[in-house]
């Protein structure tokens, strides 16, 4: 089981890794909805406080979790999702022009832990390897928004991505 990236916080270094594993021991495996009320419970304790907010709540599981697959979870938590690949490898091949977007982050000066999907310091090393493969690698911060922008502010996100594409020298249909 990988513990660490090569390169920054690991997901098991991340704020989330504690909701993957919630949803992994509470809801079962292949999408059979388990003890709800145990995840509920098990919830307000373990979640750090950073993402308290997304804490489950209700009766029943929202239907994004009746179908939530904790396979896919347990996979990204152990490592065997990205076993056999190498992002460093990866990102040195690069072809195209990239465009990253990047959320809400930031790291719990308590204990090092990533509150967010990737830290600055991981987007930096994606630049370099990027910029190092001749590729163009334009950044756009939205340090306020929410990890799913094209829901929250679908305009703001679609001008992010027309105005990119703009300078693509495609010809526009």
């Amino acid at each position: 089981m990988r513990q660490s990236s090569a390169y920054g916080p690991s997901i098991r270094q991340s704020a989330y890794s504690v909701l993957f594993a919630l949803r992994i021991k509470y809801l079962g495996d292949q999408s059979s909805v388990g003890d709800w009320e145990g995840m509920i419970a098990a919830a307000a304790v373990a979640l750090p406080r950073a993402i308290a907010h997304i804490a489950p709540r209700g009766a029943e599981p929202p239907q994004n979790l009746k179908e939530f697959d904790p396979e896919w979870a347990r996979a990204f938590l152990s490592g065997t999702a990205t076993i056999n690949c190498d992002h460093a490898q990866m990102l040195r091949q690069v072809k195209v022009p990239v465009l990253f977007t990047h959320y809400f982050r930031k790291m719990d000066p308590a204990d090092g832990t990533l509150i967010g999907a990737v830290s600055d310091l991981q987007v930096d090393q994606a630049r370099r390897l990027i910029e190092a493969a001749g590729q163009r690698f334009e950044y756009h911060s939205y340090p306020e928004a929410g990890h799913f922008l094209h829901a929250e502010n679908p305009a703001l996100y679609a001008d992010t991505v027309l105005a990119w594409t703009k300078t693509l020298g495609l010809s526009q249909p």
